[in-house]
């Protein structure tokens, strides 16, 4: 989820909007400094695994960067000012000043006052739960005329457990995947001193890895998507000294690290691990994580009939999510041909049977609010057929509504 927020600066120009990614790993701003503004920008984007640049404006005048270590480090705010400038006679971006997720803000990117401060009317823009920034949008012609972010938004549905451990270190939030593949933890010194962290994504994976890596670390995998993580337990004293986890198969990981000092534990019944967040340096310091809901279990699927005659080519078209419409068409004697549109995982696939000849009748599905729940008909001997053969179909829906 993104949370678009409102540009600042003027209301000229054209408008452009980049939309979102998965994150920002650096910023190029130009500086025109005959007029005390921003005139250009580029930004290079992360979206699954690949880098993506957007150009905006006019390459003139110094340019300057601001890059962060992502994924592991990510912007969390954008600022800046803005002024009336006489020799574009409108409002626009005089600088730009980017803050990440380890705390480090990045120069003033732009024109400054003859003291190094902010020149113009100050902005700061943040997400209202402290994500991280996916897209920027504004607008642009001879100068940046204004500018606004999107963030990402922690998901309404999540269950967000906050950090448990020590507030030292950068700061590092992995946001929210469909679940955990695999984890690996490494000690050192008595403290659990590096994780790495195997999300799925769609059809893909991510990884994030965390804090100093030194001895070989050990490594618990999961049967995803048929298992997931199901309750995480830890220990603390200052930093992170022991992570176990247990699935929703029952199978339990060894105890990483030291168990002792303080325990906490992360657990949501119905809920499963989703992704993590936490600060780190030498060591784990604290660590907090993203737990959403288990989906519910597909229901299994019953074969049924067929009924009718015991003539003709067979078909089976197998199972799918759902039925978004079916086309049946009939002649004088029997049913001649059907056509059904199905879904399965969000596209349609369609198949036919029968010769398309007298009129053609549809019914229409507004799935997934609505499903067939039966199917019915008659069947009789046709004469002219010499065998028995479908007549008519009827189907009914789970709200009631019959074709």
């Amino acid at each position: 989820m993104s949370e678009k927020v409102e540009p600042m600066g003027g209301n000229l120009g054209g408008a452009f909007d980049d939309g979102v990614f998965d994150g920002v790993k650096k910023i190029f701003v130009g500086e025109d400094k005959d007029n005390e503004c921003v005139s250009y920008i580029k930004i290079e984007y992360e979206k699954d695994g690949k880098f993506e640049t957007r150009e905006h404006g006019t390459l003139r005048g110094e340019l300057k960067q601001y890059a962060v270590e992502y994924p592991n480090e990510y912007i969390i705010s954008v600022g800046g000012s803005y002024d009336y400038v006489s020799s574009y006679n409108t409002v626009v971006v005089k600088s730009l000043i980017f803050r990440s997720s380890w705390g480090k803000t990045s120069p003033i990117l732009g024109a400054t006052t003859f003291f190094g401060y902010l020149a113009g009317k100050e902005f700061r823009l943040e997400g209202k739960t402290g994500g991280k920034l996916l897209g920027l949008h504004g607008r642009f012609d001879k100068a940046l005329n204004a500018i606004g972010p999107y963030f990402n938004a922690v998901d309404p549905s999540l269950k967000h457990f906050n950090l448990q451990g020590g507030d030292g270190g950068g700061a590092w939030d992995d946001g929210a995947y469909d679940g955990v593949r695999k984890i690996l933890v490494g000690v050192g010194d008595d403290y659990v001193s590096y994780v790495s962290f195997e999300y799925a994504k769609g059809e893909g994976m991510m990884t994030h890895d965390h804090g100093t890596r030194k001895d070989t670390p050990q490594e618990f995998v999961v049967d995803y998507p048929n298992e997931h993580i199901t309750l995480i337990e830890g220990t603390t004293d200052r930093y992170l000294t022991s992570l176990l986890f247990k699935t929703s198969k029952g199978r339990t990981s060894p105890a990483f690290g030291k168990v002792v000092g303080s325990k906490f534990a992360f657990e949501e019944k119905d809920f499963k691990l989703v992704g993590f967040c936490g600060n780190s340096g030498k060591y784990i310091d604290g660590l907090g994580a993203y737990f959403g809901p288990i989906p519910a279990p597909t229901p299994s699927s019953t074969k049924m009939g067929p009924l009718g005659g015991n003539k003709g080519n067979t078909f089976d078209d197998g199972v799918f999510d759902g039925v978004k419409k079916v086309t049946v068409g009939a002649d004088e004697y029997s049913v001649t041909y059907i056509k059904i549109e199905y879904e399965k995982e969000g596209k349609l696939e369609t198949r036919e049977h029968g010769t398309a000849r007298g009129e053609l009748k549809e019914f229409s599905v507004d799935y997934p609010n609505e499903n067939i729940t039966a199917v019915g008909g008659s069947s009789d001997h046709i004469f002219t057929y010499d065998t028995t053969l479908i007549t008519s179909l009827y189907f009914t829906l789970s709200n009631g509504r019959t074709s």
